[in-house]
């Protein structure tokens, strides 16, 4: 797999992803549940990374439109996301301010649904599927002599540990007891793009990378619980009868933010950390090590002690 073209390599995951899409959307059309709404957004993310970090093999006026449309589906998705994350939250809350806003936010997803639905749709009746799978083979031949054609082994080389670093420095600053909401957020952002970027190449890197993904993913979720809350506090905000949710939200923030902290330092700002996710990104098909605690023992511990730090996955 590493020896393969980046090209074809890169063709190969678009095709893959938009065939997954394509299942969700005819699935979520079916069952408009969170869940499936959930799978559609994460499947919407992964094709549209695909298309970002091989940009230079999908070019293209109808590549272009592509994205378009990708953007107007993932904001009317996310729509009824917000809804549902909402209703779930003040369900949690138990607040009696929440009462008269329960209604309002079941509206607003019906609404949204109803326009979700339409748009997807439209993209079933105007078999948006074999076109872009069309446009996208298309764009991936497209000026094939002119692009270089690497193996793949070496794109990922030169791409990710990169970005393993720009993630470090990123989740340096939102690991910090006092990170602001605006470190937060720029993080989450880092982090999304470093793990669907990360997924693409789990066939070059094998097992070692899928059992690192674990903890990237781990990280997502917490800073998805952190977003959620601040989602459906904006959400509650226009409505002055919120004040009991309001705070109930604040400090459930607050509480999620210490959580992440803690699994930052545990998991990533250990000694040797981002020296092992960059080995294991520069050299394809060789296993990370663990980074380890300094030994509290004079002369250090034999390689089969629990000296190794465990590793927390979701």
């Amino acid at each position: 797999m590493a020896h393969i073209g980046t090209r074809k390599f890169a063709a190969e995951q678009a095709d893959t992803r938009l065939g997954r899409l394509a299942f969700q959307i005819n699935r979520t059309m079916k069952c408009r549940d969170a869940d499936s709404v959930h799978d559609l957004r994460v499947a919407i993310r992964r094709f549209s990374q695909a298309l970002r970090v091989f940009k230079p093999y999908f070019r293209g006026k109808e590549v272009r439109k592509i994205r378009r449309e990708l953007t107007e589906m993932m904001d009317v998705a996310g729509e009824v996301r917000n809804s549902d994350i909402a209703l779930n939250m003040i369900s949690k809350s138990r607040a009696s301010d929440t009462t008269g806003v329960r209604p309002k936010f079941e509206k607003h997803r019906q609404d949204s649904e109803r326009a979700l639905v339409g748009l997807l749709k439209h993209w079933v009746d105007r078999k948006s599927s074999l076109k872009w799978r069309g446009t996208v083979a298309s764009a991936g031949n497209t000026n094939s002599d002119a692009l270089e054609d690497p193996p793949i082994a070496t794109t990922a080389q030169q791409l990710l540990p990169g970005m393993a670093q720009d993630f470090f420095d990123h989740g340096k600053e939102a690991g910090r007891q006092k990170a602001s909401p605006r470190e937060l957020h720029q993080f989450r952002i880092a982090l999304k793009k470093f793990r669907y970027t990360l997924e693409l190449f789990t066939s070059v890197y094998g097992p070692p990378l899928n059992a690192s993904l674990e903890r990237i993913r781990r990280a997502q979720g917490l800073l998805g619980d952190i977003n959620d809350c601040e989602t459906v506090r904006s959400m509650l905000s226009q409505y002055k009868v919120a004040n009991k949710s309001l705070s109930w939200l604040t400090k459930r923030r607050r509480r999620r933010i210490e959580k992440f902290q803690r699994y930052w330092t545990e998991t990533f700002a250990a000694e040797g950390a981002l020296r092992s996710w960059t080995a294991l990104l520069s050299r394809p098909g060789v296993s990370m090590r663990e980074p380890r605690k300094p030994s509290s023992r004079a002369g250090g511990l034999g390689p089969q002690t629990a000296r190794r730090r465990p590793v927390a996955v979701a």
